[in-house]
């Protein structure tokens, strides 16, 4: 039973025969189920732009022709900056799925060589790793010495459409936020003209902290290439949720499978 009325307690546990073994790890429909992540993950990043470049069309205008003080413009432009770091953010995050995506494409391409009694966690785990080690050189670029270089991973990611759109979206973003410090500035008090300054350092904080995000996160996907520890592969693996379809024996409740 899932809840044991006497006890009170919930059984998570699943008996060994209530798994198919017919449909065991289907990796056709699993691979279907993965490209259309992938291409979800690119459609929604480009419609968060297109999303963001209408919300300017349409409110710039509005803000420019309202009669109010110059701090209230600076305040609504303030507004649009901020909804656009927010939107940044998700294009990171969507950029980090696709990536795994990408890599559980290669996976699963792979496990048909695999016998399906062979199908379970170690090997499909195994099949991520080689994966993401293939890939690395792609993302990952390390120093003489074999550590690996933030600097020189953003300079190669520099070059990738990627990361010239999240760009794109970053420098719209930190323009409003540049005509929101110059209306503060406008309003003449010593009050805005401070804010209007510390907005302006905020902003150049801000564009350089969501690029070393960006390729910090992408990095840390690829973690465990160097370091070879099991808690590293978590991080991408649990992400690549079409993986774990596989039957885990951990999952089985011995008390069940010898009744």
């Amino acid at each position: 039973m899932f809840l044991d009325r006497e006890k009170k307690k919930i059984d998570d546990k699943i008996r060994a025969e209530q798994f198919s073994k017919d449909d065991f790890m289907n990796l056709e429909t699993s691979y279907e189920k993965t490209v259309e992540e992938l291409g979800l993950q690119q459609t929604k990043r480009d419609q968060i732009i297109a999303l963001y470049l209408s919300i300017l069309g349409f409110v710039i205008p509005n803000i420019i022709s309202l009669d109010i003080v110059p701090i209230g413009k600076g305040l609504g432009f303030l507004v649009i900056y901020i909804i656009g770091i927010l939107l940044c953010r998700i294009v990171i995050r969507y950029r980090i799925y696709k990536e795994v995506y990408w890599i559980s494409c290669r996976v699963i391409s792979q496990l048909y060589n695999i016998v399906p009694e062979l199908r379970n966690k170690e090997t499909v785990q195994t099949l991520f790793f080689r994966s993401l080690k293939k890939n690395s050189s792609n993302v990952v670029v390390k120093n003489r010495s074999g550590k690996v270089s933030t600097l020189k991973s953003f300079k190669k990611q520099l070059s990738s459409a990627e990361m010239t759109l999240f760009n794109i979206l970053l420098i719209f973003a930190s323009f409003i936020g540049g005509i929101s410090a110059t209306y503060l500035w406008k309003d003449g008090s010593v009050y805005s003209m401070i804010a209007a300054g510390v907005l302006v350092l905020v902003i150049i904080y801000t564009f350089c902290r969501l690029n070393y995000q960006y390729v910090s996160s992408l990095l840390l996907q690829y973690k465990c290439v160097s370091t070879e520890k099991t808690e590293d592969l978590s991080i991408p693996f649990n992400k690549a949720w079409m993986l774990h379809c596989y039957i885990d024996d951990d999952e089985f409740n011995p008390e069940n499978n010898e009744e």
